[in-house]
């Protein structure tokens, strides 16, 4: 029941901000029809000029940045240059371009990952996000999030976290660290993949970009084994005044 419903919330989200799933721009269901471009990432900043919203496919990526109230996206074309609210605008990048950006830095990630590394992942973390934890495909608001800082001991604490609900259950997960990470983020060794995938449209990354809809995101997958499931383990990566980070890690398996 908790997975409907939660599919039904992101289906409708969707449909209020849906982007090109083969890279570029697009207007969000939220954006006015004159979405205001803006000289600094902050909505106090000079609006500077204003862009028509049947006009934001003409537009190209420049930068993001982070921030508390949301995010901001820079943006460029032949007639604008300035920052716009990511309420307003989604610009998402093609396949190649995205593999080419964070495909290094995504094998370090997962190296890290694999040796149960987290002083090593720490350093990946998105500085204003932190890591967003999602024991499964669709990513709820309320997973946990940690800071670089709280990673980095993290595998060695033995307090315990509610990181969401059983999906079979609907009891809470009440786990350390270290126990949900070796059920809930490597129970696998995705280094085993064929194949990563990087921003490739499809249900699991579909799901992704309802929470994150900007990000590039660094799907590993592993076929069913016997009685072990198809499993994928995705990396979310976030632009922040010009450098990509890990802002989530979303584990998509049947643990039932």
């Amino acid at each position: 029941m908790r997975r409907l419903a939660i599919l039904v919330l992101s289906l409708a989200f969707v449909r209020c901000a849906a982007a090109r799933e083969d890279g570029g721009c697009s207007a969000t269901a939220y954006a006015p029809d004159a979405i205001p471009v803006r000289s600094e990432p902050a909505s106090k900043a000079s609006s500077v000029q204003s862009i028509p919203k049947s006009s934001t496919a003409s537009l190209v990526r420049a930068d993001a940045f982070s921030a508390q109230g949301g995010d901001w996206l820079k943006i460029s074309s032949e007639k604008y240059n300035g920052w716009v609210s990511a309420r307003h605008v989604v610009c998402r990048l093609p396949s190649k371009a995205a593999q080419d950006i964070v495909a290094e830095q995504a094998e370090q990630v997962q190296k890290a990952l694999k040796g149960g590394d987290v002083a090593a992942l720490a350093q990946y973390v998105h500085p204003v996000k932190g890591l967003r934890f999602s024991p499964y495909a669709t990513v709820d608001r309320k997973d946990v999030v940690l800071t670089a800082e709280q990673l980095r001991g993290a595998m060695q604490d033995p307090a315990k976290r509610v990181w969401g609900f059983d999906d079979g259950s609907g009891a809470p997960m009440r786990l350390s660290f270290a126990h949900y990470y070796h059920k809930f983020v490597y129970d696998r060794d995705f280094s085993q993949a064929a194949k990563v995938a990087y921003n490739s449209p499809g249900p699991g990354t579909n799901k992704a970009w309802e929470r994150y809809p900007n990000a590039i995101v660094a799907d590993y997958g592993l076929p069913e084994a016997g009685k072990t499931a198809e499993e994928h383990l995705r990396l979310v990566f976030e632009e922040h005044a010009g450098k990509w980070y890990l802002s989530g890690i979303i584990h998509d398996g049947w643990t039932i």
